[in-house]
């Protein structure tokens, strides 16, 4: 039984959120923690203290003495290896995070073994993309069992507030090379490169990018064909990060330096609204095509609303042991989706 929660980064744009969604649930003791106390006390003193402040440092040992006792761990923060999650696993606690980083994704996989020797339960693609992407993926398979591709397209706000790390992420996928599944074979493709133009609150052109969704989709659906592309609430910024990327000027934006100045503009300035939306196309080959979408504003807020009813679901029902993404463990995926608009009516499904 699920009783104590720890939230590591709990205090973030992110985690806070979860900890104010989940510390409704009186039954449970929800810890928040962090490398900063004193913002753990804040955020503590702010819910009434219905959540307990507490002090780690990810990349000291000696703060796993943290985990005793606990029974579930949602961590909001990037972390530089794996040996944290395999301790909470040795320990038998149960695991969510919301990561959208590819190679610590695939690294928490191989965890998969202890995982299920331990009796653990680990989620992984929890959030927007991955996360909703997921899902929408998913139940397209569902309404097209016969489908061979997948399309999945990401429109999110310049205006929505993100931490650093998040940034970082997005401006260091601006200028870079992964390896895709094409049809069982791999292939190189460049960021922000290979255009399509869908609808999607307007019509708009969407560029590939390394989300993580496209990796285990094709290891979690019978879909052999994933590419998840992404667009800015402005145009003219999508259309100038393309043609930056055309001539190679997007390695700039690799340099701590110059992320850290955009970081100032976008934290301080009012640049565009903090919409996001995201839409699942499946096609056949006779080509046949259903699809299906979600939008709302707030990337944060939806990222903790679905972490918040992933730890809800897995207190109450029997996730199988091991290491699954979303859409592996969530069966009704309407139902699911529908549910999430009870945390925030800013939300918009159309499947």
């Amino acid at each position: 039984m699920i009783q104590k929660i720890l939230i590591i980064g709990g205090y973030g744009a992110v985690g806070s959120i979860i900890a104010e969604s989940i510390s409704q649930n009186y039954q449970w003791e929800i810890y928040i923690a962090g490398r900063n106390l004193s913002k753990a006390e804040k955020l503590a003193h702010r819910l009434n203290h219905k959540v307990i402040p507490l002090q780690i440092d990810l990349s000291d040992p000696s703060g796993h003495s943290i985990l005793e006792d606990m029974d579930l761990v949602i961590m909001c923060v990037e972390q530089a290896g794996i040996e944290f999650v395999k301790q909470c696993i040795i320990r038998g606690i149960h695991y969510i995070d919301i990561t959208a980083t590819h190679q610590r994704i695939e690294e928490i996989e191989t965890l998969d073994c202890i995982a299920k020797k331990n009796n653990v339960r680990v989620v992984l693609s929890v959030g927007l993309a991955p996360g909703i992407t997921n899902l929408l993926a998913q139940y397209c398979t569902e309404l097209l069992p016969d489908g061979k591709r997948i399309n999945l397209f990401v429109l999110l706000g310049t205006g929505e507030k993100h931490g650093d790390a998040a940034y970082r992420w997005t401006f260091d996928n601006l200028h870079t090379t992964y390896k895709i599944s094409n049809n069982g074979e791999s292939s190189i493709v460049k960021s922000f490169t290979s255009p399509v133009t869908t609808q999607l609150l307007g019509k708009r052109t969407f560029y590939l990018f390394n989300f993580s969704d496209q990796h285990s989709l094709v290891k979690t659906t019978r879909v052999n064909k994933v590419r998840t592309r992404l667009a800015f609430d402005s145009k003219v910024l999508t259309w100038a990060i393309a043609l930056f990327r055309k001539v190679g000027l997007t390695k700039v934006f690799q340099y701590r330096k110059i992320q850290n100045i955009i970081m100032i503009l976008f934290k301080k300035a009012l640049l565009g609204d903090d919409i996001y939306s995201v839409k699942a196309v499946i096609e056949n080959d006779r080509g046949e095509k259903r699809e299906c979408s979600l939008s709302g504003n707030g990337e944060s807020k939806i990222t903790a609303y679905v972490a918040s009813m992933v730890a809800l679901n897995m207190v109450d029902s029997a996730h199988h042991y091991g290491v699954s993404h979303l859409n592996e463990v969530i069966s009704e995926i309407p139902n699911f989706l529908n549910e999430l608009c009870n945390y925030d009516n800013s939300i918009k499904i159309k499947l």
